[in-house]
């Protein structure tokens, strides 16, 4: 305990940090009382004890506001007062408070440090030294929080409501009676010195108008790099051929959260992307997300798939029922192993182009060009031997494509092996780069 000063014929001293005063260990407002001593803004009495029941003067609430709010802040006084004397213990706090604003005079020019300070001033002097008004009209704030809000002087009001909208009035033991003309004690001063410093320190039952503060929710999260997303391509299995690259859409399996738990990624969002080569195997690599009808761009692969399945009736027959098969493959299946049942409408459009550029590279021109107008003949053919007239020139040209595949895998026999994906074990993602993600 080291000194503090005089007060009412007493001997103030504060308290060391981690000091309890003997008369403050079930008392309502322990917590903030021994915050601000902690802080040396509060001291007790040479017998431990810090009489939080005692009334306060108005030397006693400057000194306590300047070293709350004032001290180390550069503040000057801006005000004397005949009544308090250059000797006078709380001459310089008085001052400080008044000239910034915390306190007034009287208007015959005194300050009446002696006087005990009812529980309207304090709030009215928080609310002013704080520059803090109201956002609203004050009768309506001060009627909806307290049933004796008659009794709140009219110079006061204004006041008032502004410290009640910025929770700094404290009622104990009923938050809804303010006793604005009530002597305030040490412990209704403490309480509102602990709310305007946002100690935390007062238990919200005794704060009038006490609203808990909603942290804002973030708008975004982030999926770091290197999260798994489990997704299923909707099939059993996709088969295509070596080199073939194979436009592809997923679901999301399993929902993906972040840290706090949240979902981030819900299951069924979708997910663009290809199957493509990657060395002797297949990769997908993914491309954009739809989350909640917003398309984002996603950066994720799968690892490459090297398994693969001989090109045989008899290898095949059991995988192909409900097998999404790319176009490059079909022709393969069709070509060498002599299955023709696997037909081009059976199989993805637009993907056939690049397999029948890899599959006759070096082939000899002559070779290439009998089996593209070979296919092209068999496309036309199909309107003119059917009846069916709605052929069109795209499907000519896509039956050209597809013969000229088919002889280049005739020609080409090494090339007796499709590559299987199975979508429960091969189409789990990794994110290369983080994602940011909009929360609903």
């Amino acid at each position: 305990m080291t000194r503090l000063g005089l007060a009412g014929g007493l001997i103030l001293t504060l308290a060391t940090p981690g000091f309890a005063f003997s008369d403050t260990q079930n008392f309502w407002a322990s917590r903030c009382i021994q915050e601000l001593a902690n802080r040396g803004i509060v001291g007790g009495y040479p017998d431990g004890s810090f009489r939080p029941n005692n009334p306060v003067t108005r030397a006693e609430f400057a000194a306590l506001v300047d070293r709350a709010f004032l001290t180390g802040s550069g503040a000057r006084g801006g005000a004397t007062f005949w009544d308090v004397s250059r000797n006078f213990w709380a001459y310089d706090a008085i001052n400080q408070a008044a000239g910034a604003g915390f306190l007034s005079g009287y208007p015959d020019g005194t300050f009446r440090p002696e006087q005990n300070i009812p529980r309207v001033q304090v709030l009215v002097a928080l609310s002013s030294g704080l520059n803090v008004t109201p956002t609203q009209p004050p009768a309506g704030i001060l009627n909806r929080l307290y049933q004796d809000a008659m009794s709140i002087p009219d110079y006061a009001r204004p006041g008032v409501a502004a410290a009640s909208e910025q929770q700094l009035v404290v009622n104990y033991p009923d938050v809804n009676i303010l006793r604005p003309n009530q002597l305030a004690s040490r412990a209704d001063v403490a309480a509102s010195l602990c709310q305007g410093l946002r100690l935390a320190a007062i238990p919200n039952q005794y704060i009038a108008g006490y609203m808990p503060t909603t942290p804002a929710q973030p708008s975004t999260a982030t999926i770091p790099q290197g999260t798994l997303m489990v997704t299923r391509s909707g099939t059993q299995r996709v088969i295509l051929a070596p080199q073939e690259t194979l436009p592809l859409t997923l679901d999301v399996a399993q929902e993906v959260r972040d840290s706090q738990g949240r979902v981030v990624i819900p299951a069924g969002s979708r997910i663009q992307g290809r199957l493509q080569p990657a060395g002797p195997g297949s990769q997908f690599v993914a491309q954009t997300i739809t989350i909640g009808g917003q398309t984002l761009p996603l950066n994720a692969t799968s690892q490459p798939v090297r398994r693969t399945q001989e090109v045989s009736e008899r290898s095949l027959r059991p995988i192909l029922p409900g097998a999404l098969v790319g176009t490059a493959a079909a022709a393969l299946i069709a070509g060498v192993s002599g299955d023709r049942r696997i037909e081009a409408g059976e199989v993805l459009a637009g993907t056939v182009t690049g397999a029948a550029a890899g599959l006759n590279w070096g082939r000899k021109p002559g070779q290439a060009l009998r089996d593209f107008g070979i296919g092209a003949g068999l496309g036309a053919a199909v309107g003119g031997l059917s009846g069916d007239r709605r052929v069109t020139p795209t499907e000519v040209l896509g039956g050209a494509v597809l013969g000229s595949v088919v002889g280049g895998a005739a020609d080409r026999r090494q090339i007796r092996e499709v590559i299987v994906v199975e979508p429960a074990t091969d189409l789990v993602l990794t994110v290369n780069e983080p994602l940011t993600v909009p929360l609903p």
